[in-house]
């Protein structure tokens, strides 16, 4: 079923009209949210495939004194590195822009997690690429989490399995 709903989601995120009009509301929903005002930390990932736009939420939060941190796979796992510019990124896994720098992050007190999927639920379901990264992160660190997504991507409900774990907000355009 997850297989089925990633294939069609990813079809639909394809095929979205009106993208920067979008990622521009999505913008402003996430800077202004009372929580990502209060992290210190912000994870974020680097978008790719017609995701949800991050880069100039990455520039934002460089330029307005937030820690920004970006996620690297290595041995199977996702871990966070600290960056304090977008040239300090270069195509790594499936070929998605990764850190260069070695700032692993140890702390995740204070920190927000921007979170990337095909399609979420309105309860925090997602569905991503099928890997667990995120699912495992989110299993070993306590972190406020959103997910972003066009609301054409977002659904009622998504079938969950014992591992999934949910996001804490999802925010649309």
């Amino acid at each position: 079923m997850k297989r089925v709903l990633r294939k069609q989601y990813l079809m639909i995120r394809n095929n979205i009209l009106e993208r920067d009009i979008k990622n521009e509301i999505i913008f402003d929903k996430v800077i202004n949210n009372e929580l990502v005002k209060k992290a210190k930390l912000i994870l974020i990932y680097v978008s790719f495939n017609r995701e949800v736009d991050t880069l100039k939420l990455i520039e934002y939060f460089l330029t307005n004194n937030y820690l920004v941190a970006v996620p690297k796979i290595e041995n199977n796992i996702m871990n966070f590195y600290y960056i304090d510019s977008l040239d300090k990124l270069v195509k790594g896994y499936y070929d998605i822009l990764e850190p260069v720098t070695k700032d692993m992050v140890k702390d995740f007190n204070d920190a927000a997690c921007i979170t990337p999927g095909i399609c979420f639920s309105k309860n925090g379901y997602r569905i991503g690429y099928g890997k667990g990264f995120y699912d495992q992160f989110f299993l070993n660190h306590n972190v406020y989490s959103i997910g972003l997504c066009y609301k054409e991507c977002l659904l009622d409900n998504i079938p969950n399995e014992s591992h999934d774990q949910k996001v804490s907000e999802v925010i649309t355009d």
